[in-house]
């Protein structure tokens, strides 16, 4: 992907993603939030770009991120989200990091890791984000973004699992087969993991 498209579906994914109550948690009292959010999603969206885990609309309409979890294990992914962090990390300051790390640390209290593992054992397609601009709600955008990745996990006999903070997404997604397998509700936070599985 070229600079200018990087751009362009960074800012898509910060457009959809600041009312969203994860990246809320994340970033609130953070005065260079909009800065260090555009520099976190460049950095993802170049490296899951890098293996061919995005899928776009274009002209920046709409973006899909994910991956198949043989082809991407956890720690070639660690690695990866490592080097996609860089740009973050020289531009950061050191209070800045530390805030973010915080809330990280937090947010994953409620995100088991593996969850899917008790359901089914074995490699999964990890469906990390998907951005449709809000202009082309119930176009069909949606769907034509994920259709063909749900295709392709049939095809392969591949589950498909999610997390989200969102509980507007829950219903969106059980539209498309996913069901809501766990939720992990954090008082503290203000915030509940959904853990969805097709």
């Amino acid at each position: 992907m070229k600079e200018d498209e990087l751009k362009i579906y960074a800012q898509l994914m910060k457009t959809r993603f600041m009312e969203d109550p994860g990246m809320m948690f994340q970033i609130n009292d953070l005065e260079r939030a909009g800065l260090l959010v555009d520099l976190q999603f460049e950095g993802q969206i170049q490296a899951f770009d890098r293996q061919n885990a995005v899928s776009v609309l274009d002209g920046g309409k709409g973006l899909l991120i994910g991956y198949s979890t043989g082809e991407l294990p956890e720690e070639k992914l660690f690695e990866m989200l490592q080097q996609s962090a860089q740009k973050l990390l020289e531009t950061a300051t050191e209070d800045e990091l530390l805030w973010l790390q915080k809330k990280a640390v937090q947010e994953a209290e409620i995100i088991p890791q593996n969850w899917h593992l008790k359901y089914f054992d074995g490699d999964v397609y990890h469906l990390l984000t998907i951005a449709i601009d809000k202009s082309l709600k119930g176009t069909g955008a949606f769907r034509d973004l994920i259709m063909p990745v749900i295709q392709a996990c049939e095809n392969k006999k591949l589950p498909m699992v999610l997390e989200t903070f969102n509980s507007e997404n829950v219903p969106l997604y059980e539209h498309f087969g996913f069901k809501l397998m766990e939720s992990h509700p954090s008082e503290a936070m203000h915030l509940t993991c959904f853990c969805m599985m097709r």
